[in-house]
């Protein structure tokens, strides 16, 4: 019986795909990963903490497993291919912590901030773009390139929510 081989470039693979839901679609695998982790999202206790946490390791991890896999495995011409989708899954769980910050925990807030966050992370207005392609130009900064633009999505679909949510008069935003 021939046993199978799941050697680094696979267990990489499968972290950067965040579990392989960037490799589900070739048409829209960042929308696939955030739609995944936004999922994640709603099943878990809402707690901005525990998101907080989950944004941070899969920060780091993503920087880490991007850099490996980007530069070990030149499978790609690309920088940033279209199949790593762990920062989209860390730009959903930062952008969910920011809002539960401010009781904005319905699954209806949950959605609208995944919306926003593909917005900004597909438009990618100043500063997110130009700071991404810096940090991706240069082989030692390409994981954090790829992670950060996400985070600054996430930032920028947040702040407009709860904007949104003051604005509109969310009941429960900012009331301490």
């Amino acid at each position: 019986m021939k046993q199978l081989y799941f050697g680094k470039r696979f267990w990489l693979l499968l972290i950067v795909s965040f579990f392989g839901t960037g490799l589900i679609s070739k048409k829209m695998p960042g929308t696939i990963g955030s739609l995944f982790a936004m999922l994640i999202v709603i099943v878990l206790p809402r707690s901005p903490r525990l998101l907080f946490l989950i944004s941070s390791i899969l920060f780091i991890v993503g920087v880490l497993a991007c850099d490996l896999y980007i530069t070990k495995f030149k499978y790609e011409s690309c920088k940033d291919p279209a199949y790593i989708v762990i920062d989209e899954a860390c730009g959903i769980f930062f952008g969910c912590a920011v809002i539960y910050c401010f009781w904005l925990q319905s699954i209806l807030a949950v959605f609208i901030n995944f919306l926003l966050f593909r917005l900004f992370d597909i438009l990618k207005p100043f500063p997110i773009k130009t700071i991404e392609d810096s940090l991706k130009r240069n082989s030692k900064t390409v994981g954090f390139g790829i992670m950060i633009d996400d985070i600054l999505a996430a930032i920028f679909a947040s702040a407009l929510q709860i904007i949104g949510g003051v604005l509109y008069g969310e009941n429960k935003i900012i009331k301490r």
